[in-house]
C-alpha cells in the first residue's frame, strides 16, 4: 500500500512540474477601430458623413436665421396688433418652431442611421476577409484588441488585414 501511495505522489509531482503545455491552436488579435477608421472605405464613410453633416448644418442655420427674423418681426407687432391676433400669430410661430425641431431631429436620425448602416457594411466586409484569412493561415481564434490587456505584437494582424481590406473595398456609399 505504501508503494502505491509513493508511486501516486511521484506521478503527481512529475505531472505538475515536468509537463509543458504546448498549444497547437493559433490565436491572433486585431484592432477593429483601426480598420474602421483608417481603411479607405472607412475614411470614405467619414468624409461622406462630414459633408452630409456640414450640408445639413448650413441648411438649418439658414432656416434658423429666417425664424429669428420672423420672431423679431412678430415682436415688433406686439404693441400695434390686437392681443387676440398677436396670440394667434405667436401660436402659429410656435408651431413653426416645433416643426423645425422635429424636422431637424428626423434628419439627424437619418444621418446617424446612414452612418450605422455603412459601418455595418464595412464590418461585414472585414468579417469575410477575416474568415478567408483565418482559413488560409489556419488560425483558430481572432480576438478584438479592445478585450486584450496585453499581447505580443507579432500576433497582431491589423496591418495585414488593413492591406487586404484596402485592396478589396475602396469606397462604401451612404445609403438611405
Amino acid at each position: 500500500m505504501k508503494f502505491i501511495k509513493t508511486q501516486v505522489k511521484t506521478f503527481i509531482i512529475l505531472f505538475f512540474f515536468l509537463t509543458n503545455a504546448y498549444s497547437t491552436e493559433k490565436i491572433v488579435y486585431i484592432d477593429m477601430n483601426v480598420l474602421i477608421n483608417t481603411s479607405k472605405a472607412g475614411v470614405s464613410i467619414n468624409n461622406q458623413m462630414k459633408k452630409l453633416v456640414d450640408q445639413n448644418n448650413k441648411e438649418y442655420e439658414k432656416l434658423e436665421k429666417k425664424l429669428v427674423n420672423e420672431e423679431n418681426e412678430l415682436l415688433k407687432k406686439k404693441n400695434v396688433v390686437e392681443p387676440q391676433q398677436f396670440n394667434e400669430e405667436i401660436k402659429g410661430f410656435q408651431t413653426k418652431i416645433q416643426e423645425f425641431r422635429n424636422k431637424r431631429k428626423k434628419n439627424i436620425d437619418q444621418i446617424i442611421n446612414k452612418n450605422i448602416n455603412a459601418k455595418k457594411e464595412l464590418v461585414n466586409h472585414v468579417t469575410k476577409i477575416l474568415a478567408e484569412y483565418s482559413s488560409k493561415n489556419e488560425i483558430s481564434l481572432i480576438l478584438n484588441k479592445e478585450g486584450i490587456i496585453i499581447g505580443k505584437k507579432d500576433i497582431d494582424i491589423t496591418e495585414k488585414i488593413l492591406v487586404l481590406l484596402n485592396n478589396k473595398v475602396k469606397n462604401i456609399k451612404l445609403k438611405n
